[in-house]
């Protein structure tokens, strides 16, 4: 399927194109016999469609029985639950730290994962999910001039955005990815925390929440309104694409009617890489907070890609760990050291995917498989080093075959029904790594 550019996404949802995977069986079954896995009947719907990392999205299964057993081709692309009871499940996808290879250029950067739904009677079915990286992320809002009333400034050595109790500051976005601008696009902006309101600079309008075109270079300016009188707080600002739902989470400052001695976090910058292209970086690093009056309080600004603990500290220094446990978030984060007395420091943390390529285990679908007197069936293979897959067995009364990702499995006769049970095991390997499986099929044959 061809994708079609950012600008097209951005001004509505893309098309849904159904696509069902069938997988066959042998033992005298219809192609589309209801009882067989990879039935029409039974479905994951849609079938195939696009979802923006961070943005909820709903799926619906028909046909087949409860439970459902779901897994998906890249778990830490599309986490999904191990099993729903009921017809529908919702997932959050969050940013690929890998896309597909050959998009063309201006196109959505996607990872095209398999999401495979089994029922409890024996049916399988798979929905194509292309999992586009939330285009926001990484162009993060800036804060460029402020009008700070009396003593409300920023505190002189520090970096960061900071708006000031009881005046009005600029923030500025560029919506630009892929060289693609996003002019004249409606963009919800919106102060989930912190004592301001935004104003529209172009039509006055005001309040929690507003709503702004960007002009035709992409860009979004508005402006941030303190409250007078206010202590120093962190605030958050969200950037919402209002076609898409695509979103991103700014932290700011609005410094208090009186600027605090400057603090320093050493180190200021943290980096985890992960060991393949399909893994993001993880792991944990020690900061200390010179400077200021303790105690000293941190806070990250996105607790899915960053931890930080303790979250208050006495000691001079105070030290903290800041922690990326989630290897399939790739991303950045900035946590914000606060002292008694109101004075802020940041240290940035980065996720990032690392340049091996990783080996996906063998997977076999349907498995176990059941076959008949003188009956082939076909089972499909998806994952291992893909250097190509061959297969093999003990059972003299077996023949297997590989056709690409299709492995056939016929059992000698002559044709009739049998007598007895007897379960087989087949081995496909890709040279490096290999995978079972049961085949079910009569013990002798007339």
């Amino acid at each position: 399927m061809k994708l079609p550019s950012l600008n097209s996404l951005a001004g509505g949802v893309l098309a849904l194109t159904s696509a069902l995977l069938l997988t066959s069986c042998g033992g005298g079954g219809a192609a589309g016999n209801p009882s067989q896995p990879g039935s029409p009947d039974f479905q994951v719907l849609p079938t195939e469609t696009t979802v923006y990392a961070g943005v909820p999205f709903t799926f619906t299964i028909v046909g087949g029985t409860t439970p459902f057993m779901l897994s998906a081709s890249e778990p830490n692309v599309l986490p999904v639950p191990n099993s729903v009871d009921g017809r529908s499940f919702t997932v959050i996808a969050p940013n690929p730290g890998v896309i597909d290879p050959g998009l063309t250029p201006g196109a959505l950067p996607i990872r095209t994962v398999n999401l495979v739904a089994r029922s409890g009677n024996g049916l399988s079915a798979t929905s194509t999910v292309h999992v586009g990286q939330n285009f926001l992320t990484g162009y993060g809002a800036s804060f460029t001039e402020s009008a700070c009333p009396g003593a409300a400034q920023q505190p002189t050595g520090t970096t960061g955005n900071f708006a000031c109790s009881g005046g009005d500051t600029a923030v500025r976005f560029l919506a630009v990815t892929n060289g693609t601008l996003h002019g004249d696009e409606l963009f919800n902006l919106t102060i989930l925390r912190g004592a301001a309101i935004l104003v529209d600079p172009a039509t006055g309008a005001n309040g929690d929440t507003i709503s702004v075109r960007s002009d035709h270079t992409g860009a979004v300016t508005a402006i941030i309104r303190a409250t007078a009188n206010q202590p120093t707080q962190l605030g958050v600002l969200r950037i919402q694409e209002a076609s898409t739902g695509v979103y991103m989470d700014t932290v700011f400052v609005i410094v208090g009617g009186g600027a605090a001695a400057a603090i320093e976090a050493v180190p200021s910058s943290f980096t985890f890489t992960g060991a393949t292209t399909a893994d993001c970086g993880t792991g944990s690093g020690t900061v200390q907070v010179f400077g200021g009056v303790p105690p000293y309080t941190a806070t990250s600004s996105n607790n899915s890609l960053v931890n930080v603990s303790p979250s208050t500290s006495n000691s001079q220094p105070g030290v903290f760990t800041v922690s990326a446990g989630n290897a399939g978030l790739c991303g950045d984060a900035t946590v914000v050291f606060t002292d008694s007395v109101g004075a802020h420091t940041t240290a940035t943390v980065s996720t990032k995917a690392g340049s091996a390529t990783p080996v996906l285990p063998i997977q076999i679908v349907p498995n176990p498989v059941t076959v008949g007197c003188a009956v082939t069936s076909s089972v499909s293979i998806a994952g291992g080093s893909g250097s190509g897959f061959s297969a093999s067995t003990t059972d003299p009364n077996l023949t297997v075959t590989v056709s690409g990702s299709s492995l056939s499995v016929t059992r000698a006769g002559p044709a009739g029904p049998g007598t007895g049970s007897t379960a087989s095991t087949v081995t496909v390997t890709d040279g490096t790594s290999f995978a079972t499986l049961t085949v079910n099929n009569p013990a002798t044959c007339p």
